[in-house]
């Protein structure tokens, strides 16, 4: 500090001076307690800003790791589709392949969508840091421009003392006579020994008082200034803390947008290939008389009626309210409150799990539970059978959704109570060309519910079951 090596000289010369009028334990003492200012620095506890560096770079790998990996497998799936000519396409193995590829696409949607959820929650986290760190740099601001103004006015205090300190010694150099031993015996007669030792002693006292209070307000000025310098350095800190998060705010900003436009594309990439693969399976389904399900493209809607359900069966709604028909002799004005029907529906029975076949006579699959298509694993049992086959209740219940849906096509969906377990039981009967039950409706196991047939997402006459538990899908095969 300037300051400080201002005053060293002084010390030093001021250490001198004491000694020749024996004061020197005076200087020492001064000196000691200028050095008494030093301050400590505590450890923190708290993780470094390079140890949160350090996890934001292992979560980042993680992520760089899973993209390799998708990339890597995108990779070795276009090379498997390259090996197929043309007039292969509409082949399984071909289907199959570029499944995967889309599957994999799929998995890089989610990817991207992940890594924006994350750069928005920090987006969010910044957000609440920034304005607090705004106000705390301004009190801070506030606080050191105070003791700044209040340390210029000590320190033009002690320019005076030190300018006339200085004075002092320079009258004392011009002299050239310093010894105290040489003057007073140098004295003619004990008049003038007497004089001159009253008068060194005079100016001795002088000095003295004039000393003690540089080294007092030195002391001052070094405790005032050692404080100065520590708010200077919290203001510094906050500063570049803040320019950091206002940095970082604005690159996440900018991934966040770049991602979107990323994530934009990549759906029209994979709309694209969806439309291809759903052209080639429903010509390879075709010629081999596969009647399943060709594709899943609804899953924001089916999502929202899945939400739909779970309000019904957890008695928030009633079954005429999440009822969307858009058939109109399909639509019933009834109000039924599916939680309320205990006497229609099973009520901690584990018969509300001994299902019946849904298609009588038709007990063959054309696609099982779990086959995975797009990534996306097959959510119940495709039984093929001709149109206007007869699609029956499995249980008793309630009738709780008979709508159309682009994806399920005319489907019907039955609530049948809940399990020893408490678990809510419910089948869906999917892709019928007419809807027979209606909602609110009370139906008996082998119930007619609707007839079969291929609307939809269907590549022929079939009917798509679903058995679901607590509204999750499970594997029909295990309770008919």
């Amino acid at each position: 500090m300037k300051f400080t090596k201002k005053i060293l000289p002084l010390i030093l010369v001021s250490v001198c001076v004491l000694s020749c009028t024996g004061l020197s334990g005076y200087a020492e003492e001064s000196t000691t307690a200028a050095e008494s200012t030093t301050q400590a620095v505590t450890d923190s506890n708290e993780k470094t800003p390079e140890e949160l560096e350090q996890e934001k770079l292992n979560a980042q790998k993680t992520l760089e790791q899973q993209r390799a990996e998708i990339e890597a497998g995108l990779k070795e799936s276009e090379e498997k589709l390259k090996k197929y000519g043309s007039d292969a396409q509409a082949t399984e193995e071909y289907i199959n392949a570029l499944d995967e590829k889309i599957g994999l696409l799929n998995k890089e949607l989610e990817l991207l969508d992940s890594e924006i959820k994350a750069s928005n929650a920090r987006i969010a986290e910044l957000d609440t840091q920034i304005g607090p760190l705004e106000n705390e740099i301004e009190e801070l601001q506030e606080k050191y421009d105070e003791a700044k103004v209040e340390y210029d006015a000590l320190k033009d205090d002690f320019e005076v003392t030190y300018k006339a300190y200085c004075m002092r010694l320079r009258a004392m150099y011009i002299s050239g006579n310093t010894s105290i031993i040489a003057a007073l015996l140098s004295s003619k007669d004990i008049s003038q020994f007497l004089s001159r030792y009253e008068m060194i002693r005079a100016v001795s006292k002088s000095d003295t008082e004039l000393l003690k209070k540089i080294n007092a307000e030195m002391d001052v000025l070094l405790s005032k200034q050692n404080g100065l310098d520590e708010q200077k350095e919290k203001l510094n800190s906050a500063k570049a803390d803040l320019d950091a998060k206002k940095a970082e705010y604005t690159q996440q900003q900018d991934t966040v947008n770049k991602k979107q436009k990323e994530l934009t594309d990549k759906k029209v990439v994979i709309a694209s290939e969806r439309a291809n693969c759903d052209a080639l399976f429903i010509e390879y389904a075709s010629k081999n008389k596969i009647y399943v399900d060709f594709s899943d493209d609804s899953e924001d809607a089916l999502a929202a009626i899945d939400s739909e359900i779970d309000a019904l069966l957890s008695g928030k709604k009633s079954a005429s309210e999440v009822t969307t028909a858009k058939n109109p002799e399909l639509k019933d004005d009834s109000s039924v409150d599916v939680s309320s029907q205990t006497g229609e529906v099973f009520s901690y029975s584990d018969a509300a799990l001994a299902l019946g076949w849904p298609v009588p006579g038709h007990t063959t699959l054309s696609q099982a539970f779990g086959h995975v298509r797009y990534g996306k694993a097959h959510g119940g049992i495709d039984i093929p059978c001709p149109t206007g086959s007869s699609i029956v209740s499995a249980q008793k219940g309630i009738v709780i959704r008979s709508e159309y849906h682009s994806s399920y096509g005319y489907y019907i969906m039955v609530y049948h109570g809940t399990d020893s377990n408490g678990r809510r039981i419910c089948t869906l009967y999917a892709h019928n060309s007419r809807l027979v039950a209606k909602v609110g409706q009370t139906v008996n196991k082998g119930s007619l519910l609707a007839l079969s047939g291929s609307t939809g997402n269907s590549t022929g006459p079939h009917c798509h079951f679903e058995v679901r538990i607590n509204n999750e899908r499970v594997n029909p095969k295990n309770y008919v």
